[in-house]
């Protein structure tokens, strides 16, 4: 049977948006690593911004780059971690919505402290028993889940705490049922919660979350489309031999 056109294209969406978050994490690794430092200072407002349609603030442009030439790598990690989040959790609430408008699913609780937590729980459920993925994959499970809980909490304290962390990050794991998915952490995270620390998200942090974040989407995908559409295809890139099409995944 064929896949059901608008899931899929659900996910093409999420996939596209994660690839772009990809590209634009190299493209700025890249640049800076061949700025010049005196040209940059030139590029930049001398001396104010307009920082709303009235109001202008006043800066250092020097000693702004001296500051994002020793933290700008974890908060432009830090970004693109909330859009990750955003992205993942926009394409499960549309599969929900979708599967729900089909009755193949029943709504889920929308309260707002726990509304994407509880979508969450719904995606780890339907991946659980018999997901379409490879071996690897599907032993990775458990940690993956894991790891996309886990950035959703980081988003938390990014969004509410300044990216300093708080003791919500520890008390928002989920108990999923089951206790299948592990729950995970960041290394030195009960140090960092004592001593109000900051998220220092290294770029190569922000890439395993991406890794884990696209690779659940993938198999939720097409666990969905065998669990209520029978089709046992998946989606695959090597399979369709698919490269990136970067003008149509950074410009839509």
């Amino acid at each position: 049977m064929a896949r059901n056109v608008d899931i899929e294209r659900s996910f093409l969406i999420a996939d596209d948006a994660m690839q772009g978050l990809w590209g634009l994490q190299a493209y700025i690794r890249a640049a800076v690593a061949v700025a010049d430092k005196d040209q940059l200072g030139q590029r930049l407002p001398p001396i104010g911004f307009k920082l709303t349609h009235e109001w202008k603030r006043y800066y250092d442009s020097q000693e702004l780059i001296l500051e994002m030439e020793k933290v700008g790598e974890y908060v432009i990690s830090r970004m693109c971690l909330l859009d990750l989040v955003a992205v993942f959790e926009a394409a499960i609430k549309q599969f929900h919505q979708l599967l729900v408008d089909l009755d193949h699913a029943k709504k889920l609780s929308n309260n707002k402290y726990n509304n994407y937590a509880t979508f969450l729980k719904w995606a780890f459920e339907t991946v659980h028993i018999n997901p379409l993925a490879s071996t690897d994959a599907v032993s990775r499970l458990p940690e993956t889940c894991g790891d996309v809980d886990n950035a959703r909490r980081l988003r938390n304290i990014i969004v509410h705490n300044n990216g300093r962390y708080e003791e919500r990050y520890r008390t928002q794991a989920e108990a999923f049922d089951g206790g299948w998915v592990k729950t995970m952490y960041e290394t030195g995270f009960e140090d960092a919660i004592k001593h109000k620390k900051p998220l220092l998200l290294s770029r190569d942090r922000f890439e395993y979350f991406s890794h884990s974040h696209v690779e659940l989407l993938h198999i939720l995908h097409n666990t969905i489309q065998r669990k209520f559409f029978g089709h046992n295809g998946g989606y695959n890139y090597a399979a369709e031999s698919k490269k990136v099409e970067w003008h149509r995944v950074l410009s839509g």
